[in-house]
């Protein structure tokens, strides 16, 4: 897979579980597809019994720069609701 697309990629050592935001071409900002992507990755991640804790990244020196709005065709409440799906996946992680 070229590293250089939007996307999150995902790991798990030794009990970590490791997401990571990456999107270089615009500071790890989140693209449609990443939010629609991420409750189902962080269901499976929660659903792996060997998964105790989960960490959060972003790929090289910044984190996450927000939404990549270049890809959020959807209506506002459209675009804002797939955040938020996203988001309430994240803070409902075991």
């Amino acid at each position: 897979m070229d590293r250089t697309e939007p996307q999150l990629l995902s790991s798990v050592d030794g009990g970590v579980a490791t997401v990571v935001i990456s999107h270089p071409a615009k500071r790890n900002a989140m693209t449609a597809a990443m939010w629609r992507g991420l409750p189902e990755l962080l269901e499976r991640l929660a659903a792996d019994p060997a998964v105790r804790v989960l960490v959060l990244t972003g790929a090289g020196d910044t984190f996450c720069a927000g939404a990549d709005i270049s890809t959020l065709r959807e209506s506002a409440g459209e675009a804002r609701a797939l955040a938020v799906a996203a988001e309430e996946a994240l803070a409902a992680f075991p």
